[in-house]
């Protein structure tokens, strides 16, 4: 098998990056010529005939198959510019999908959670078809069925290649269709090679199917695709980052679990939930085939603790029994010989402050919220507002937390050390080297009267000035401490850019909490509360692991439970919309009736946030925390000549922390008094109890002007089910718009998703609710 490590080179040779159009993208054929789409062959000047009976060439083109088809790294600016909401692969970045939820601090409000705006057809984005041949999902879906229909056909190629091929693409073609699934749930399912012919393009527009029928043949291309590849392939060096038979089926699990969750399951079927729980049992057990598994989970030297969980983005080699936890894994390179295309993981350029020479400025909206600081568990396990053996303190955070804080967030105090020297003449940066690298990042106001507004920010030290935060995202750091793999190629040029860390797109604890979720609808509430137990011990955690035993005989609170785990463990990797999403955690599903009386929410007691216990996220304000000096003790102008550590000789910069500190505290129950594990940590919190003062700084600032109020954030129900926009609509006329969705031509769309008999005549009309679309 050609290795991916080679993905990208003789693609000229084989014409492979040619166009290749197909018939669902009517727009693109108004100005062509018969000729002009036979010369757009998916194979450039070759024929099938030479492409698929060539062993070589037919690696190659699976090779292009995984270019184009796997999750996008490159960065939030260029994934907006090449992928559309619904066929990016969430990794982790601030997308107009996950805007729309509590992790960011730093993104005003989601596009589908602003209250300032309408969500209509003439709003919505081009998501279903949209414009650019390469860009659109449906090629990319074409190129998949490309491949699998010829190289069924070939009479040349070795059955155990044609196996391994198919298994593939079918993979691949089921990772673009189930990200249009998730928003819009019937799609056109397309399995031949559609006719580039001008003359055919009427005919071959094709319908949407139903929902149910959709998610049938997601679930049968990835079973397919699990029975035809390895669990772990031979070639493991050259091999590794293609999927495996394990990668399909854990894939699979999670679109049944999509399939059973309220946004398509609103009168909770059991049968559902009991396919769910067979497919991702069965995921499991491959996996364990292929030795996946919880990496560090059995290390050798006894300890269990958060450094080992951070080194997973650290050490991902195949191999490693111990760093077997990428199940779905995006192979990225650092290269600058241009023979290669480029393909820079961005995240780490992304999340660094720009005193490190990163991207992280006051126009980057990777910044985590207060919320989701403050909602971490403690050192008990218990979440904060859970009587336990700790109490919380909003100032000082990082006491007493889970041990997977310390590895998510980066805060001032503690070292972010990196490998790479900066020209101190050319940048104004307080350090030369990564390995002095230190967040001292603290604001400090001009006056008083500024501090109040909490709509206004500080100035930071250490040169951050404007650009300054005081909480990072540091979840997927490559931090030299944890392991002699660096990735990168830091440069004074382009700082942490070119970096070639693999970039996971889905692993094995994703697929465990994934079995928990389809255990507990099942009703094997003990699986699921192993599955739960097995995630807290591999970070040290012991017993019940600070988990309520009463949730083992309380479904509802078993999934809250999950749902709460899965919001710690895989924070900032791009997990967190589609659980908001697909469990209607917005506004619990209450106005789904009124789109269509049988949308109601009716198996889970007519609200999903009632049900689970939760607050629904709308109408709740999401903030940043700024950690600033208190304008009683310090006030200066906003410039680097008035930073506290160099205006005054008096305020000293505390000892940076290395995260392997003790950073818990026990309190004496009749006295009061604290007593701290580790001098360090007692020091960094005296530091902030004397000088500083927390400000949570509101990050949604527009005001109604009636009421002079906040305008919180609101979800507009009608995007659980997503619509056609215009531009879809006019791409290919016999798709049925949505319910719930204007028409381009008057009236309301007639398609169901929740209907397994779905309308699917488009000149079909619902009068609809005028409310949903001018609310």
């Amino acid at each position: 098998m050609i290795s991916l490590k080679h993905l990208y080179k003789n693609k000229v040779a084989l014409g492979l990056l040619c166009a290749a159009f197909f018939t669902l993208h009517s727009s693109l054929f108004t100005s062509c010529s018969d000729q002009f789409l036979e010369d757009k062959r998916p194979y450039g000047s070759f024929g099938p005939d030479e492409v698929y009976n060539d062993i070589t060439s037919v690696k190659l083109r699976l090779n292009y198959l995984y270019q184009m088809s796997l999750p996008w790294t490159e960065g939030l600016g260029a994934s907006n510019n090449n992928n559309n909401a619904p066929d990016l692969w969430p990794v982790g970045y601030p997308d107009i999908l996950s805007n729309n939820t509590e992790e960011f601090g730093f993104t005003g409000y989601g596009r589908y959670c602003d209250p300032s705006k309408l969500v209509t057809y003439n709003e919505n984005y081009d998501n279903f078809f949209y414009n650019g041949t390469n860009a659109s999902p449906w090629k990319k879906m074409r190129e998949c069925t490309d491949v699998i229909v010829r190289v069924g056909e070939s009479t040349s190629l070795d059955e155990k290649i044609k196996r391994e091929t198919d298994g593939q693409a079918r993979f691949l073609r089921a990772t673009r269709y189930f990200r249009l699934f998730k928003r819009f749930g019937g799609l056109p399912i397309i399995t031949n090679i559609q006719s580039t012919l001008l003359r055919d393009t009427t005919i071959l527009r094709a319908k949407r199917n139903s929902t149910r029928d959709t998610y049938r043949f997601i679930i049968s291309d990835l079973r397919q695709a699990a029975s035809e590849l390895p669990v772990r392939w031979e070639e493991d060096v050259n091999d590794w980052g293609r999927v495996t038979a394990g990668t399909a089926l854990a894939l699979a699990g999670y679109v049944a679990n999509y399939f059973a969750s309220p946004v398509f399951n609103p009168h909770d079927e059991a049968s559902r939930w009991e396919e769910a729980y067979e497919i991702n049992k069965h995921a499991l057990d491959t996996l364990a085939l292929g030795n996946f598994g919880l990496a560090y989970d059995g290390n050798p030297s006894g300890t269990k603790t958060a450094k080992d969980w951070a080194r997973i983005w650290n050490t991902m080699h195949g191999g490693d029994a111990l760093s077997s936890e990428a199940v779905y894994v995006v192979i990225c390179n650092n290269i600058v010989d241009s023979y290669d295309r480029h393909i820079f993981n961005s995240w780490e350029q992304n999340i660094r402050p720009t005193t490190a020479l990163g991207g992280n400025n006051r126009d980057n909206s990777l910044t985590p919220s207060a919320e989701m600081v403050d909602l971490f568990p403690m050192a008990d396990g218990k979440r904060p507002t859970e009587a336990g053996a700790y109490t919380y303190n909003s100032k000082l955070f990082f006491l007493n937390r889970d041990p997977r804080f310390y590895r998510t967030f980066a805060f001032p105090g503690t070292e972010w050390r990196f490998v790479g020297d900066i020209n101190l003449t050319e940048h104004t940066v307080p350090y030369g080297s990564g390995a002095e690298y230190q967040l001292q990042n603290y604001a400090w106001y001009p006056s008083l009267e500024e501090f109040r507004d909490n709509t206004q920010e500080g100035y930071f030290t250490e040169n951050l000035g404007n650009n300054g935060r005081s909480i990072y995202v540091r979840k997927k750091s490559l931090d030299p401490a944890l392991s002699d793999h660096t990735y990168y190629n830091f440069t004074d040029e382009n700082g942490f850019s070119r970096n070639g860390a693999p970039m996971i797109a889905m692993r094995y604890t994703e697929v465990l909490l994934n079995f928990a979720e389809a255990a507990c609808g099942a009703k094997h509430l003990d699986e699921a509360w192993n599955a739960l137990i097995q995630i807290r011990r591999r970070v040290g955690y012991e017993g019940d692991c600070g988990l309520d035993p009463a949730i083992r005989g309380d479904r509802a609170k078993m999934f809250e439970a999950i749902l709460y785990e899965r919001q710690i463990e895989l924070a900032y990797e791009g997990k967190r919309f589609d659980d908001c999403h697909r469990w209607m955690l917005f506004d619990g599903g209450v106005n789904q009736a009124s789109i269509n009386p049988s949308w109601a929410p009716s198996g889970w007691g007519g609200n999903t946030c009632t049900y689970l216990g939760v607050k629904p996220l709308n109408n709740i304000a999401t903030h940043r925390i700024e950690m600033s000096f208190d304008p009683n003790l310090y006030i200066g102008p906003k410039d680097d000549d008035s930073d506290p550590f160099v205006k005054t000789d008096s305020i000293k910069k505390p000892t940076a922390l290395t995260l392997d500190e003790d950073f818990r505290t026990t309190t004496d129950p009749e006295t009061g008094e604290v007593s701290y594990n580790n001098a360090r940590v007692q020091q960094l919190a005296a530091f902030y109890s004397h000088y500083l003062v927390r400000k949570d700084i509101i990050t949604k600032t527009t005001v109604n002007e009636e009421s002079g109020d906040y305008m919180l954030p609101r979800w507009h129900y009608n995007c659980y089910l997503m619509g056609l926009s215009s531009g879809d609509q006019s791409n290919n006329p016999n798709v049925v718009q949505t319910m719930g969705w204007g028409r381009t031509g008057g009236g309301f769309g007639a398609f169901d998703p929740l209907s397994d008999d779905p309308v699917l005549d488009a000149s079909a009309s619902t009068p609809g609710n005028d409310a949903i679309m001018t609310e």
